[in-house]
């Protein structure tokens, strides 16, 4: 009698602390309020074309506070139990999770995925893509770029060419490249200033300078080709698939 008391005792503890997992919505649950509009529709787009080429489902989680919770281990296995995130049968699933108050992170790994994505491999995802974005502030890139690194090494080791959008935006050598375009823009520009600065005034004519906006009538207005990219929204999603989790992962503090 008492080992059933016992029993039924942790039974209700259970579903107690399940009532304080969040519910899912879809592809990225940003309770906290960190994910801007634009990287939210950009990482469901790119989770689900992720799970339309390889069958595998990514998850993004933000909370203000993980509590009750002790640990984000527990915290992040009991998100698992509760959403159930990756295909049945073959647990192709990860969640990303980040708890505000707590300054936590942890990407929980499906046990299908342990193969594709092991704890070590995980943790140096959060270390090199994840951590230097949060500690400067930036919640949402950091989610973004650590979402779509895990989408790129999903992709890379299924044999699966993902959409370009899922590997340039982790690539730092591409947002370099497009500052240095930048950069090269604005000294020619400032360059060009000058020699009719020193053209108008050999010819004795005053020189009232110029703007981007005189020299390039269309800059400033509507997006560029360097802006974001178009959503194809996340209409396909039906729900995560009933994978399963063993607690693998890594979790960080920052």
């Amino acid at each position: 009698m008492r080992k059933l008391l016992f029993l039924l005792l942790i039974f209700l503890a259970l579903n107690a602390f399940s009532d304080d997992v969040p519910g899912y919505s879809g592809y990225v649950n940003d309770y906290a309020g960190v994910i801007s509009e634009k990287d939210k529709a950009s990482m469901e787009d790119v989770a689900k074309e992720v799970e339309e080429k390889t069958g595998a489902q990514i998850a993004v989680l933000t909370v203000k506070s993980m509590a009750p919770y002790a640990s984000i281990e527990d915290f992040g296995m009991a998100v698992a139990e509760k959403w159930k995130v990756g295909e049945k049968g073959k647990d192709t699933g990860i969640i990303l999770i980040l708890a505000m108050e707590e300054r936590k992170v942890r990407i929980e790994i499906g046990y299908g995925l342990e193969g594709i994505i092991n704890d070590s491999k995980a943790g140096r995802v959060l270390d090199n893509t994840v951590i230097p974005y949060f500690r400067g502030g930036d919640f949402s890139a950091g989610l973004r770029r650590g979402m779509f690194r895990i989408a790129d090494i999903i992709g890379t080791e299924m044999n699966v060419e993902l959409d370009e959008r899922a590997k340039m935006q982790d690539n730092t050598f591409t947002e370099r490249l497009c500052m240095l375009i930048f950069f090269i823009i604005f000294v020619s520009i400032f360059l060009m200033m000058i020699r009719r600065a020193k053209n108008a005034k050999r010819t004795g004519r005053r020189y009232y300078g110029s703007s981007f906006g005189a020299m390039y009538p269309g800059y400033g207005h509507g997006r560029g080709s360097f802006g974001g990219f178009s959503s194809r929204g996340c209409g396909g999603f039906g729900g995560f698939g009933g994978g399963g989790f063993g607690g693998g992962g890594a979790s960080r503090g920052f």
